[in-house]
């Protein structure tokens, strides 16, 4: 009686195993790096928090990025049509700030630009940036907790259709 229980429990305590080894190689850990600083184009730091209340879109673009660019056209647009519902686009450069500056001047947007360090590209990668490229788009709810992240143009059908419970959910 006692080898079969003995039996039972390697078989249990195998088959244990086996789950955390197949879960720690096959499934991707889901922890984000700390937001890093981010600075306005004015030199004051900014949070994601702020907006907390709000649905936040968080696009990572550079300025030499051609899929960046036109995807910042419809954000914009976006921006100025959706903010009475709860809405807030943030862009995040991952470029030189003076290069930021300079773009903008001729192809300004309705929302804000932030700037990080040499720490963002990672924190952007921690966030589900699997490719490390660009454009990279994360959707936070209004309880800043995130919801949905993606690498590449996001059309505006497919955002919007993200969005929409995300904005009907009042909290």
């Amino acid at each position: 009686m006692m080898r079969v229980s003995l039996i039972v429990m390697a078989g249990l305590l195998s088959a244990l195993l086996g789950i955390f080894a197949y879960r720690a190689t096959h499934e991707p850990l889901s922890v984000a790096l700390p937001e890093p600083l981010l600075v306005d184009l004015e030199g004051r730091s900014h949070q994601l928090s702020e907006w907390r209340g709000k649905v936040v879109v968080v696009n990572f673009w550079a300025t030499w990025c051609k899929p960046c660019r036109d995807e910042m056209k419809e954000f914009s647009r976006l921006q100025s049509t959706s903010e009475m519902q709860g809405l807030r686009f943030v862009g995040i450069a991952i470029d030189d700030p003076a290069t930021v500056r300079a773009y903008l001047r001729d192809y300004p947007v309705s929302y804000p630009i932030w700037v990080g360090g040499n720490d963002v590209p990672a924190w952007a990668d921690s966030l589900g940036n699997e490719l490390s490229a660009l454009p990279f788009t994360v959707i936070f709810d209004r309880d800043g907790i995130k919801r949905h992240a993606r690498v590449g143009l996001f059309p505006v059908s497919p955002l919007m259709e993200t969005l929409k419970p995300l904005l009907e959910k009042k909290g």
